[in-house]
């Protein structure tokens, strides 16, 4: 089993690191401002193509801790872009 991982997202020591992540202003709650600001970081990390949508491919990359650069449709990749 992972680090962190397990029943119930891996139990008071998940749950305590997210609640430092989301309450930016440490008052022991999490907002709806502060949970909405969380999972729009997430959702642009996970939008590697930064098309404002996340495919199948994009959450299972983000998900597995795999990074590509994916493109938006219509893009071509440049020789920078392929190593």
């Amino acid at each position: 089993m992972a680090f962190g991982m397990g029943p119930g997202m891996g139990g008071p020591f998940m749950m305590r690191m997210m609640m430092a992540l989301m309450d930016t202003d440490n008052d022991g709650t999490i907002s709806l401002q502060e949970f909405q600001t969380a999972h729009e970081r997430i959702f642009k990390a996970m939008d590697t193509n930064k098309d404002g949508r996340v495919t199948p491919e994009e959450f299972q990359n983000f998900m597995s801790g795999t990074r590509t650069t994916a493109q938006a449709p219509g893009q071509q990749q440049t020789p920078a872009q392929h190593q």
